[in-house]
């Protein structure tokens, strides 16, 4: 049987199709309402925009990368300091604390018996509260004061700098980075040599003072603080203020198991107040010699 498909056929098929898909093409255009692209300039403007915010978002990167050489040239700064002005007495305590409070007159006894007794330079963050205290003890005692500032945040924008009122410059640095300034705290207070007289004291705070408490403690424990001889470290519990915690770490901690029963005895010593603290310290160096 003869196919009736010839190549003759199968050409006038193509046209046609060809040629009916091309009318209904020209029925849409001109009676189908089409969306209207964006504009070329508002395709430039968002261009422009993401091009924009890359460039941000790689300056971001490159500022955050830049962190950690920050933090050493800081770090470096406080040692000098450290260096310079001796290591001796670190206070850890809150800014909050007014003057006309009790353990201001308290924590000011304690700094100025301390830098007597010891003829060892006063460091702390050199704040306002318990900072200012030890500061003025220190002061009263004749002896070096020095100490690490911290730039503040206020209205989400960071200090550009930071001096102390009345100290000279060349006894203290203002740092950006609190991991700097812990770390110029801690150099401060480690014993290099069997001579050094030096110590850690907790004083009355809030969040900042417990971050730096646990971040000595933490180092004591781990023996990773970095001193070549022991440090006495002392929680001034004025008035049973630190109760609550020590409470949640000999009892509760050990109750669920993540400290073992009397684990923190032998890297702090807990006093009610300055005259224990005091006796503790001379029991302590007096053992050694």
């Amino acid at each position: 049987m003869r196919s009736l498909t010839t190549p003759s056929s199968l050409r006038f098929i193509a046209t046609a199709t060809t040629n009916a898909i091309e009318s209904r093409a020209r029925w849409r255009w001109h009676h189908v309402p089409r969306r209207r692209g964006p504009e070329p300039r508002a395709v430039a403007a968002r261009g422009t925009h993401r091009t924009a915010a890359s460039l941000a978002a790689a300056d971001a990167a490159a500022n955050e990368r830049e962190s950690p050489g920050k933090v050493k040239k800081e770090m470096d700064a406080c040692f000098d300091v450290v260096e310079r002005m001796g290591r001796g007495a670190v206070y850890l305590g809150s800014a909050r604390v007014p003057e006309d409070h009790p353990h201001f007159a308290m924590a000011r006894d304690l700094a100025r018996d301390v830098a007597t007794a010891y003829d060892c330079t006063t460091w702390s963050g050199l704040g306002a509260g318990m900072m200012e205290a030890v500061t003025r003890g220190g002061m009263e005692a004749g002896k070096p004061v020095a100490g690490f500032m911290i730039l503040l945040e206020a209205g989400g924008q960071r200090q550009a700098s930071r001096t102390h009122p009345y100290l000279p410059p060349e006894v203290y640095h203002t740092a950006s980075f609190f991991s700097a300034r812990k770390h110029g705290l801690v150099d401060a207070g480690i014993r290099a040599n069997k001579t050094d007289r030096t110590a850690f004291f907790a004083l009355p705070g809030g969040v900042g003072t417990l971050d730096e408490i646990f971040e000595v403690l933490a180092l004591l424990q781990l023996r990773r603080i970095g001193s070549a001889h022991k440090v006495p470290f002392v929680v001034m519990n004025y008035d049973g203020c630190f109760d609550g915690l020590i409470k949640f770490l000999e009892d509760d901690m050990v109750r669920y198991g993540s400290l073992r029963d009397k684990e923190l005895e032998p890297h702090w010593v807990v006093c009610d107040d300055n005259a224990a603290a005091m006796k503790y310290l001379e029991t302590f160096y007096a053992d050694e010699n």
